[in-house]
């Protein structure tokens, strides 16, 4: 396809042939002006492309067609499309940097425009976020790594109230039954065990002593007390309460903070 363009700043095709070369060649004798011999090649660019220009000029330092430039465009009242911080001025292109990835283009007074209240929300929500990591994210017990998910947390609770209604039964077949529950094989040994805590009154120490399976970060299972399960529970509950007022510390400096780099300055550490 071949594109003959006139040779003015806003260029425009005088007119098209559709024809590859070789069929210009052998049908128009290699001669694109066959059917207009009044016009002068001289005052004209041949174009061959598939489509034609958007906004074609004629560079006559070059002597080709091209592309107008955003300036160009806006020297002869084309409308562009201007990107967040652009406006123009006497036909001039301005751009004003953005002051903060918070700060949103008004288009319409050409400054950057921020709300304090959106951003303070924005920065909540990334602290609360660090939070919420910092509380069900992996801790460290005797060695080993342990997670803190939903359903670890129900896990924790579930052991512990049944350590805590099991210790204060009398009846040894619903004590085993719950021991049953929490995977703890009870022998005629352990049984007769059991007994003897319950009569002295030492139940509560004595099933702190026993073993469960649980679950570690990496998916591994190791065995671990029934005691030890309470200490990582309320291991994880002060870990809470820690990671809760530090937050709570941060939402007031966000409250108190009057500009982005104010709120850029508040670290969770």
């Amino acid at each position: 396809m071949f594109y003959i363009y006139t040779k003015e700043k806003i260029a425009k095709v005088k007119f098209s042939v559709n024809l590859t070369a070789k069929e210009v060649k052998e049908f128009m004798g290699n001669n694109l002006f066959l059917d207009y011999p009044e016009l002068k090649k001289d005052d004209y660019i041949v174009v061959e492309s598939n489509e034609v220009f958007k906004h074609p000029t004629y560079d006559s330092i070059t002597n080709t067609i091209r592309e107008m430039t955003r300036n160009e465009l806006i020297e002869e009242d084309i409308e562009i499309s201007l990107a967040p911080g652009e406006y123009i001025e006497n036909k001039k292109l301005k751009s004003i940097p953005q002051p903060s990835s918070y700060h949103t283009w008004n288009s319409s007074t050409h400054h950057w425009d921020i709300d304090m209240k959106e951003v303070k929300r924005t920065f909540r929500h990334k602290f609360q976020d660090i939070l919420i990591e910092k509380i069900f994210g992996s801790y460290e017990y005797k060695g080993n790594i342990f997670q803190m998910r939903d359903y670890d947390e129900i896990n924790f609770i579930r052991v512990r109230m049944a350590l805590d209604i099991a210790s204060e039964t009398t009846d040894i077949e619903i004590l085993k039954e719950a021991l049953h529950d929490l995977e703890i094989t009870i022998t005629p040994e352990m049984e007769e065990n059991l007994k003897n805590a319950m009569k002295a009154g030492k139940l509560k120490d004595f099933l702190k002593t026993l073993n469960t399976k649980w679950r570690l970060q990496d998916n591994s299972v190791i065995d671990i007390t029934l005691g030890d399960t309470n200490l990582l529970y309320l291991k994880w509950i002060l870990k809470f309460i820690t990671g809760q007022n530090k937050y709570t510390k941060i939402t007031l400096e966000i409250e108190k903070a009057k500009t982005v780099e104010d709120l850029e300055k508040i670290k969770w550490e």
